[in-house]
């Protein structure tokens, strides 16, 4: 499987909100715990979303995700 730049953004977009709602977690109160500004976890959950994160910003949503860093990107 050839994991594009498109396909990494929409596979992170969705586990963001999927991770986030079986914590029953607001965007506001995730960003919160992962010391992120809740603008930034916003685009973080749209697939038009220009940048990736960095892999210790992804390690922050991971850990109050309760998830494994490769969670969010598979």
């Amino acid at each position: 499987m050839e994991y594009s730049h498109k396909t990494i953004k929409k596979s992170l977009s969705s586990n963001l909100k999927k991770y986030r709602a079986k914590l029953k977690l607001t965007q506001e109160e995730a960003a919160e715990k992962a010391d992120l500004s809740l603008n930034y976890w916003q685009r973080l959950e749209m697939t038009s979303q220009v940048n990736l994160p960095t892999l210790v910003t992804l390690g922050k949503i991971a850990k109050v995700l309760n998830c494994k860093l490769t969670d969010l990107l598979a």
